[in-house]
């Protein structure tokens, strides 16, 4: 059977796909679950035509999947929903993604037949083989009937399974995007993932819920086939937390380096499993590590202990003077509290010059669906509105006024900008915060500087009739 995924573009989001546009690896995953079996085509709406367009020059597909990446996608993606079913109203449409594994907040309107969470390929699978047998569809883990009212019910989650047992993603289907999807300074980028997990317990998290806590490992020769079915020199590692067994780090960089791969990697990282073996980042470093993503979060110890970091201060530092010693370029991202006030936003100002970060990044204390956070907070939220946890809207109340607040998060960020990236040529004019040649990075400041929780309008939903 034809079966149609379908990734959503949102135009109002603050941090546009002009800034950052990785291939949507969950779909390739899914491409691969059902490769052999059925006819599937990815549609990135941030690339390709409008799904009317489509229709109009292909044959109807027999399953229709649409996916909701973020909590930030929902509206788009129940407005992908609703095409879908005016386009094809006889044609089954399934929802997914990380916003329905973790959350059944704000689920409600949508298109839809059928949900899926978590990895998704295992309960498609099944969906598309009944569906193309005629039988009626049967529930189970990761698989439930769409309520418009409910969603997927937390008992539905599938548990955690091993990594090796997930299909290979096709990446033939997006061929043709290869050289448009980017992040930061990687330029075209390729997604890949070791890992699956982490053990620590991070309140404004939710991916050590998703896996309870587990830590989900690719066997090594799985992690080098991967690698050699991607054709490019940039590879953006989005495990959580890919370091956290060192041992077998070592062994695979050591085999990826006999293998002959010459790759640039950028990957996330503690620092306190960084200081732990210094010796496996040096190998590392060798291999084409180029730049690490660090959870910094604060240089406070108060506010980390109060985050559940599990690290402090002083590692963070000498994490950064570990990076530096071997040539690793450092993101770190630090988090802005609401109840700051001006002298707070110039002291973090101050801390990312003394700290020498290479690429800083900032985002608003945000209380995640599907995170202690949130479930702690729920009462003290000042909007329900989705598209506002993006990181850069406060959801809590602020002791600045908000729109004084939202100019000095402006203003950080802007200076961070004003930093020169690094490997990336001077007269390329970049941005440090998110590379951009054209004007995307001005818009999503002034966006910013113009926030207000109160301008924005709450969360309604359409009609279904």
């Amino acid at each position: 059977m034809r079966v149609l995924l379908v990734w959503p573009r949102n135009e109002r989001a603050l941090l546009s796909d002009r800034l950052s546009c990785c291939e949507p690896l969950p779909l390739e995953y899914l491409g691969g679950a059902l490769r052999g079996h059925h006819d599937v085509t990815i549609h990135d709406l941030r690339l390709d035509a409008p799904l009317a367009d489509y229709a109009a020059t292909h044959e109807p597909p027999d399953l229709v999947g649409v996916a909701i990446p973020y909590t930030t996608s929902v509206r788009v993606s129940r407005e992908v929903s609703r095409e879908a079913r005016r386009l094809w109203p006889d044609v089954p449409i399934v929802l997914g993604g990380h916003h329905p594994t973790v959350s059944a907040e704000w689920l409600d309107g949508f298109a839809a037949d059928w949900v899926v969470a978590g990895e998704g390929g295992a309960p498609l699978n099944r969906l598309a083989a009944d569906l193309e047998a005629g039988r009626a569809p049967q529930t189970g883990p990761g698989l439930a009937p769409y309520d418009s009212r409910t969603g997927l019910e937390r008992d539905r989650r599938p548990r955690p399974a091993a990594l090796n047992d997930l299909p290979m993603p096709d990446r033939s289907l997006l061929a043709h995007h290869r050289q448009d999807y980017f992040h930061s300074i990687y330029r075209p980028v390729s997604l890949i993932r070791f890992t699956a997990g982490c053990p620590y317990t991070c309140k404004f998290c939710s991916l050590w819920r998703m896996t309870d806590r587990r830590y989900l490992v690719k066997d090594i020769d799985r992690v080098l086939a991967e690698i050699a079915d991607i054709d490019g020199d940039n590879l953006y590692v989005v495990d959580d937390e890919a370091f956290i067994q060192p041992a077998r780090m070592l062994e695979l960089a050591d085999a990826i380096d006999k293998a002959g791969f010459r790759k640039r990697f950028h990957m996330y990282i503690r620092t306190d499993t960084a200081l732990r073996r210094p010796d496996v980042i040096a190998r590392w470093a060798e291999i084409g590590l180029d730049s690490v993503l660090v959870g910094a979060e604060s240089m406070t110890d108060d506010e980390l202990s109060g985050y559940r970091k599990g690290t402090d201060s002083d590692q963070t530092r000498r994490a950064l003077d570990l990076f530096h010693t071997n040539q690793v370029k450092v993101r770190a991202n630090f988090i802005v509290q609401p109840s700051w006030v001006d002298e707070d936003f110039a002291r973090l100002g101050r801390t990312v010059e003394e700290l020498q970060v290479d690429m800083p990044s900032f985002s608003v204390l945000t209380p995640l669906p599907g995170t202690d956070l949130y479930d702690e907070s729920r009462g003290q939220h000042i909007s329900d509105d989705p598209e506002l946890f993006d990181c850069y809207h406060s959801l809590f109340p602020t002791r600045l006024p908000l729109e004084k607040f939202y100019h000095r998060l402006a203003d950080l960020l802007a200076g961070a900008s004003a930093r020169p990236a690094p490997g990336v040529a001077s007269s390329q004019d970049p941005s440090v915060f998110y590379y951009s040649d054209n004007s995307a990075f001005d818009e999503m400041l002034s966006g910013i500087r113009l926030s207000g929780v109160a301008e924005r309008e709450p969360e309604r939903v359409p009609s279904t009739g």
